[in-house]
């Protein structure tokens, strides 16, 4: 009994590490991509709609670290979530939507950004891709 105990034993120490690896798209979850932005999955409902927040890093967005909330879905391994720049006072006159999916533990997602840019006093619209790991 005593080696069967410790074989059980050793069996889940084991697998311990190879279930900490595993991520899903799931409530309570943090995602960073490439730039450090981040994506924080704060709830997923019975129908996968979406709710969390993302803040942008990057350096030339002028709401740089700002957690906009997020609106979403979610199915299965795929993802599609926006943001609207806009929060209180702050208002960065744009909005941003990804969609993605979920590939061995990465987040692989298309963006678009819509805004208005004062440079060219024209509406623009940029694209992307990002990749994010869990944080």
């Amino acid at each position: 009994m005593k080696a069967l105990t410790l074989f059980i034993c050793a069996v889940v120490a084991l697998a311990a590490p190879m279930t900490g690896d595993a991520q899903s798209l799931a409530p309570q979850t943090r995602w960073v991509n490439d730039h450090g932005s981040e994506l924080v999955i704060q709830s997923i409902g019975p129908d996968g709609q979406l709710a969390g927040t993302y803040s942008s890093s990057l350096h030339t967005f002028p709401c740089r670290n700002v957690a906009f909330p997020v609106v979403g879905w979610v199915d299965g391994d795929r993802i599609t979530y926006t943001i609207r720049a806009k929060a209180g006072s702050i208002d960065c006159g744009s909005v941003t939507s990804w969609t993605g999916y979920l590939h061995d533990g990465r987040l692989y997602a298309e963006w678009s950004l819509a805004y208005f840019d004062t440079a060219t006093k024209r509406p623009t619209l940029n694209r992307g891709t990002d990749v994010y790991r869990p944080k």
